[in-house]
């Protein structure tokens, strides 16, 4: 087992610490901009109001009536978070929040719904919502474990953004571990799972002796395009090592990581057939799927993908 990861990322509690603490020496109520598309009846917005009530908070509430609008209203507006009321989702509900996601990959998402509609928020969050509100449940305590959930979210990508790799732009290992911890404490609190796979570039040190750097990096750069091609907007990718590259799928089913194994399997063997240097390098892959009844936590989860990695490099991907 790699010693590398036994060092946790910054957990939430710690920076939610940190911000509270940055907060009281500020002396200044918490800013909170939420952009809200449906409610009809108006229930959010009275709940969101008691939740982010002053003096601790300065809540700026965007009501729009359609998701045409919300979208729209992305270009004037930075919100925080984005609620979005299914019953605005017509005529295609899975459509409607894949759309909205797409207008704002990094704005965590929440669906609101009814009760009778509860299968239709779980399945939301395969695209591209982090998690849902019914409004028969719609109490303090459960608005602000999803918002406690949102707003750390964007404290963690912020950091994350920092711990990006220059060549390719993915996270690096750190952010990986702090994303991917954030992604499974978030499917841990919707029953939901993650796929993760790791691929390894086998000789790439001896081919950039023999070919150079940029040669090697070239190689970097078009595995980074064809897992980008592979994978969900929503998903994370990272380069966790000099050859080595991570995805995590979130809210993968089994059959769901039976797919995408094969499609990576196919996009790698392609880039391989493609590639100039073909003879110079070769790829290995493994794949583990996770889901809410496990107790492992994520950095463990990568170590057992990681293990399998290492097992698959005795063999290698051949061109289909």
């Amino acid at each position: 087992m790699a010693m590398a990861h036994s060092a946790s990322p910054t957990s939430q509690s710690d920076l939610a610490m940190a911000a509270a603490q940055n907060q009281l020496q500020a002396g200044k109520p918490k800013r909170i901009c939420i952009l809200l598309a449906g409610d009809s009846t108006g229930q959010a917005a009275q709940s969101l109001r008691a939740l982010f009530s002053a003096p601790e908070h300065l809540l700026e509430l965007t009501a729009v009536s359609t998701a045409t609008t919300l979208v729209a209203t992305l270009g004037v507006v930075t919100p925080e978070v984005i609620i979005l009321d299914l019953a605005l989702a017509y005529p295609s509900t899975r459509e409607t929040v894949r759309r909205v996601h797409r207008a704002a990959p990094n704005i965590p998402l929440v669906v609101l719904a009814d009760q009778s509609r509860k299968e239709d928020a779980k399945q939301a969050l395969g695209d591209g919502a982090i998690d849902y509100i019914l409004r028969e449940y719609m109490d303090c305590s459960t608005l602000t474990r999803i918002f406690r959930g949102a707003l750390e979210r964007n404290t963690f990508e912020g950091l994350a953004d920092l711990l990006r790799d220059h060549t390719t732009g993915l996270y690096t290992r750190d952010g990986l571990l702090t994303v991917g911890s954030s992604a499974m404490d978030t499917a841990r609190r919707n029953e939901g799972s993650l796929a993760l796979f790791c691929v390894l570039v086998q000789n790439l040190a001896p081919m950039r002796q023999k070919y150079g750097n940029t040669a090697a990096e070239n190689v970097l750069r078009e595995l980074t395009a064809a897992l980008t091609d592979c994978f969900r907007r929503s998903d994370i990718l990272a380069r966790i090592g000099d050859a080595q590259f991570a995805a995590l799928a979130v809210d993968s089913t089994a059959s769901g990581t039976s797919i995408v194994r094969q499609r990576l399997e196919r996009q790698l063997a392609r880039m391989l057939d493609l590639s100039e240097h073909r003879d110079a390098f070769r790829f290995s892959v493994a794949g583990g799927v996770w889901n809410s009844v496990d107790t492992a936590v994520f950095p463990e989860f990568l170590d057992s993908v990681e293990a399998g990695l290492r097992v698959a490099a005795n063999g290698d991907l051949a061109p289909a």
